[in-house]
């Protein structure tokens, strides 16, 4: 989309689905696929901040590398909200999006709100303890601290061995 005609409409509904996504490259570790991306929200310019303002959900299906196991997820019609602004002139801080060149590729950014929302450690293996060791069980916490509790501390084994004189 041109930038002329953002500033010409001001006010644009995204209704927008893209199939099969060319780039491959997403620079992220874990994300070998994005596909079936859809934008559904507005865009609406700010002329005062020569900005935009967009307010979409961004939905997609994803493949994933769980970073746990290095298995591959399927994940299907994920959802990411797009809440973000984009100034087409330097704006004042250094934390601004800002648009280089006369054009706004819708697909491409989407894509970078996408990565932006994965995690760098991703897993579905939320929880799960690999036992390795031997000899151990999981406690809880509560039977951890009553095990300490009634733990006789060995330092007072010495006392039980000495003999008054009035035995």
């Amino acid at each position: 989309m041109l930038k002329k005609d953002i500033i010409l409409k001001k006010n644009i509904e995204l209704d927008n689905f893209y199939k099969n996504i060319e780039s491959k490259n997403f620079n992220h570790a874990l994300i070998e696929d994005i596909n079936n991306i859809g934008i559904k929200g507005k865009i609406k310019y700010q002329e005062s901040l020569k900005a935009i303002n967009i307010n979409a959900i961004i939905t997609c299906d994803l493949k994933l590398i769980d970073a746990r196991d290095g298995k591959v997820v399927d994940i299907k019609k994920e959802e990411f909200v797009w809440d973000d602004e984009y100034f087409f002139e330097s704006a004042i801080n250094d934390q601004a999006n800002i648009v280089f060149g006369e054009s706004f590729n819708i697909l491409e950014y989407a894509i970078e709100q996408i990565v932006l929302n994965i995690p760098m450690n991703f897993t579905i293996n939320y929880g799960k303890i690999s036992f390795v060791g031997k000899d151990f069980t999981l406690i809880s916490e509560e039977e951890y601290q009553q095990e300490q509790e009634n733990k006789e501390d060995p330092r007072w084994d010495k006392l039980k061995e000495f003999k008054f004189k009035n035995q």
